[in-house]
């Protein structure tokens, strides 16, 4: 999942800018740790199953000019699709 991430990334030439994972798994855990293994980075052996719950998130960094951007939503892996667990709208601008 990593590599098609960094691949779009790449392509658009974000690669300098983009971090080394691009989620992490939600479960039960504790301080000061708020994810729980797996990350999503390549070279990872996991095999993402049903009833994994993993929060994805678009990180890039413009470190010259000290800046970030973060997009991010947690998922529930399912048998035929994932379910977006966030309630919130997904548009950002309203026009």
């Amino acid at each position: 999942m990593f590599d098609v991430h960094a691949k779009t990334f790449d392509d658009l030439g974000f690669n300098k800018s983009r971090m080394n994972a691009c989620g992490y798994s939600l479960g039960a855990t504790f301080s000061p740790n708020w994810m729980d293994w797996p990350m999503l980075y390549t070279g990872n052996p996991y095999v993402i199953e049903p009833g994994n719950v993993f929060f994805m998130h678009m990180i890039l960094m413009d470190s010259d000019n000290e800046l970030a951007m973060n997009l991010g939503e947690t998922y529930l892996v399912t048998e035929n699709a994932n379910e977006r667990l966030g309630k919130q709208k997904l548009d950002l601008v309203i026009l």
